[in-house]
Parts: structure tokens; sequence; C-alpha cells
């Protein structure tokens, strides 16, 4: 909690609120808790899933929403809290680089793909849906980020990784979403994340690491006293 706190703090400072992020994370919730008004979350049949969920060759059938919306949708209270949690932790770091208006862009580019490739590739009869293929477009983007300025790319490379493991690692994960996204947000950071010119950036370019630094700081302060 030190450390979470010390972030919120030091881009209050910086002026590097995450709007976007949490926007989003906002309408996830939204659209989660109309979603279990309509019955349980768990189960494919819910009526909003079935009316807004992604599956192989919708578009042929002209259900062009569903390529966009589907990402809003999750199936269980854990899918949406997971997707939240990677939304969060890589959303806040991405956007305070980037700017708000781009890291949007990135978010809707890695949904679009994450529909396309399963309109394609899909499991037949299959319904899928979800903020991942999203989340797996913020892990790309945020790697080429890194290559572009230089910085470490331990943080998105391990969960690059991580999430390519269990993307194939057995039933119920859509992988396609996932890779669909993660390849689309890979395309988007191409053209909109190019090396850091704004001084503001450079100068907080990793709230994780300045509030871990602070927190650490902190608790020496506390031990000493």
């Amino acid at each position: 909690m030190d450390r979470l706190r010390h972030i919120t703090r030091g881009m209050k400072r910086n002026g590097h609120l995450p709007v976007a992020t949490l926007v989003l994370f906002l309408l996830n919730v939204a659209f989660f808790i109309w979603e279990a008004s309509e019955g349980s979350t768990e189960s494919v049949r819910n009526a909003v899933t079935l009316r807004y969920g992604m599956y192989r060759g919708a578009l042929e059938d002209g259900e062009w929403i569903r390529l966009f919306a589907h990402g809003f949708f999750h199936f269980g209270i854990m899918h949406l809290a997971s997707n939240m949690f990677c939304l969060w932790m890589y959303g806040v770091i991405l956007e305070t680089r980037i700017g708000s208006w781009k890291f949007a862009v990135i978010y809707a580019v890695s949904i679009l793909g994450s529909g396309l490739l399963v309109n394609f590739a899909g499991e037949p009869r299959t319904l899928h849906a979800g903020a991942s293929g999203a989340v797996w477009g913020l892990m790309t983007a945020m790697l080429i980020y890194s290559v572009r300025n230089g910085l470490d790319m331990s943080y998105p490379l391990r969960g690059i990784i991580l999430n390519l493991i269990y993307s194939f690692s057995g039933a119920n994960v859509s992988w396609q979403g996932h890779i669909g996204g993660g390849i689309a947000g890979l395309l988007a950071a191409l053209i909109l994340c190019g090396k850091t010119r704004n001084r503001r950036l450079e100068a907080y370019q990793d709230p994780y690491r300045q509030g871990a630094d602070e927190a650490e700081r902190d608790w020496r302060d506390r031990q000493d006293g």
C-alpha cells in the first residue's frame, strides 16, 4: 500500500494522472454490473454476452458492434478482476509515458485487433469476451516504447512471456483474442510511440520505480527513528 500511495503522490506532483486508464477501468466495471443484472456472468448464455460477445464469423453476419463491444464484458468476477489488475498495472505506466490520447488509441486498436483475429481464427461456436486483448496491446506497446527510449524492457517482456504461456495453457483461454490484441497494440505503438521529447515525461519515466524508492526511504526513516 505504501508503494501505491507514493506512486499516486508522484503522479499528482508531476501532472501525470492516468485519466484514460481510470475511465476505462470504470467503464469495464460499469458494463460488468450491467451484465450481472441480466443473469449469471459466469454463463456464456448471459443475455448481454450473447448480444455483444465476439465469435468466429461475426463480421460476415453483419455483427460489427461485437468487434469493439466484446472488450468490455467478462465471464465472471475473477475474469474482470484479473484484467482490471493488469489494466491498472500496465495502463498507469504507459499512459504517463505517452499521454492519454495515444494511450486511448492503442487501447481501442488493440480491442479491434483482438476481435478481428477471433473473427477469422476463433474456435467455432465459441463466444469470446474480455479486456485481455487490450491489455496484451498495452504490454506490447510498452515494450516498443521501452526499446525506442532505451528503458528497462524486463517489466513488459516478463508480462508478455507469462501471458503467452497462459494463453496456450488450456481450455477457456482465447489465444486468438490475446495474440490479436498484442499484434495490433505493437503495430499502433510503432506509429505512435517514438522517442520521448517531453521534458516533463523524461523527468518522470517510471512512476512505479520512483514510488518504490520513496516508500523504501520512508521505511528506512521510520526504522532509524
